[in-house]
């Protein structure tokens, strides 16, 4: 007996809607890096249509957002770890197996996102670290969450080790960068501290040809992971892993989403502890550095997965409640790696300098907006598209890579041929 795709009928209704959600605001953080705004100096954002709107917009962005949804989406995955573990053991199949070609799919997709299209991918890290992922699979709740609570301590500690040593490795890296984007007639200071990355930033985003494009971008990968080392990311993503194999046994064995006393208790706590230090991050961001990025560091840690689990605990209680709006984002959440994808694909044709080239053109409260209009467009297609079709089109491809077979995707395909099935079998008995 093979492992077996999650059917639509036993799908978490509740994991689709969060994962639509995340999946939202992850595109409200990126649009920063896809418009300019990114990096743009802080003096700048009043100079645009709405003014002090766009600093307002920044700022509850970073207070409300950054970090909190990327968390959410590596908690699910921690869950749809698990769930599928659940599955393996149950028909008696190796997991490690299994997962390892999922992992597999998913990193291949994630190195031709990264080297070939947006320097932003979430795809790859989730990928590497899945495979590490394997050797939590047993662990008790009890040791998930302790795991959890020092891995969310490991950038604070690993920064100040940098510090103390004077040995900010990561940079290391920079030097093979800059030369390669001199080599290929993109000029950048050979000294990291010496890059000027809002003129950075504006020189790559107008770049209007397609080979330049793609050869520059195939460099930038290094200074993506160089930007995760620095940032202690792999401690923070793993963190969020555990958390949602611990999650996702609670929710499969002990009833978590219908504990409304214990689901108070988390939106509770995690605004009270959450809210303000994600505050206190917003202030730090706008410091100079030194003592600032301690803060920044220790708010990130002790701020944005507690709001995170607050978020996620707030959705299951609007669940509990029926509230039917929600259910329209459940269609995203099934195909949520095809729309992530999606999104850099229209934002790259929108802002870029091979599409429209409206980086930098569009006041920030325009670029929100225009990134929900962009969202409720594939709330629609998702839903035309679910309709039809059992997965969404990357998704289809990912599950034929990790279950090595051609699995019908067409809805009336998939049901003429469930019905052959039973009657041969009705025959035969």
């Amino acid at each position: 007996m093979n492992i077996k795709p999650v059917s639509n009928s036993n799908r978490i209704i509740y994991l689709d809607i969060l994962r639509g959600l995340s999946i939202l605001f992850i595109f409200v953080a990126n649009s920063y890096a896809f418009s300019g705004w990114y990096g743009m100096p802080d003096e700048m954002y009043t100079q645009f249509s709405g003014g002090y709107l766009n600093i307002i917009v920044k700022k509850l962005t970073v207070v409300l957002v950054d970090g909190k949804w990327y968390s959410i989406f590596s908690i699910l995955f921690g869950i749809g770890f698990i769930m599928q573990y659940e599955n393996a053991k149950k028909i008696g199949k190796s997991f490690p197996l299994f997962f390892s070609k999922r992992m597999l799919g998913l990193l291949l997709f994630g190195l031709i996102h990264l080297f070939f299209f947006w320097i932003g991918d979430i795809l790859t890290l989730y990928a590497l670290l899945g495979f590490l992922l394997i050797l939590f699979r047993n662990m008790s709740k009890r040791k998930l969450l302790i795991w959890a609570g020092i891995l969310l301590l490991f950038p604070i500690i690993h920064l100040l080790l940098m510090i103390g040593f004077d040995a900010f490795y990561p940079l290391s890296f920079f030097e093979p960068l800059a030369r390669y984007l001199n080599h290929n007639n993109f000029p950048i200071a050979m000294n990291i501290n010496e890059v000027d990355w809002f003129a950075f930033d504006h020189n790559f985003l107008n770049v209007n040809n397609w080979s330049q494009f793609f050869t520059i971008n195939f460099g930038l990968p290094i200074l993506r992971y160089l930007e995760i080392l620095m940032e202690g990311r792999i401690f923070k993503v793993l963190a969020c892993f555990l958390i949602g194999i611990w999650a996702g046994r609670m929710i499969l064995h002990e009833g978590l989403l219908e504990n409304k006393g214990f689901l108070k208790k988390i939106v509770l706590y995690g605004f009270l502890i959450g809210l303000p230090m994600n505050i206190v991050l917003a202030i730090a961001k706008t410091q100079a550095e030194g003592i600032w990025t301690i803060i920044n560091y220790t708010s990130y840690a002790f701020g944005v997965v507690p709001l995170a689990c607050a978020y996620a605990a707030g959705v299951a209680l609007l669940m509990q409640r029926r509230h039917k709006i929600l259910l329209l984002l459940a269609q995203v959440g099934q195909t949520a790696m095809s729309n992530y994808i999606f999104q850099t694909f229209i934002s790259v044709i929108i802002f870029y300098g091979v599409g429209f080239g409206l980086a930098f053109q569009l006041p920030l409260w325009a670029v929100i907006v225009l990134a929900l209009f962009i969202y409720s467009i594939q709330v629609i297609l998702s839903t035309q598209w679910l309709k039809y079709y059992r997965f969404g089109p990357l998704e289809w491809i990912w599950r034929m890579m990790t279950y090595q077979k051609y699995i019908p995707n067409n809805k009336n395909q998939s049901n003429l041929q469930f019905k052959m099935i039973r009657l041969i079998k009705n025959k035969n008995l």
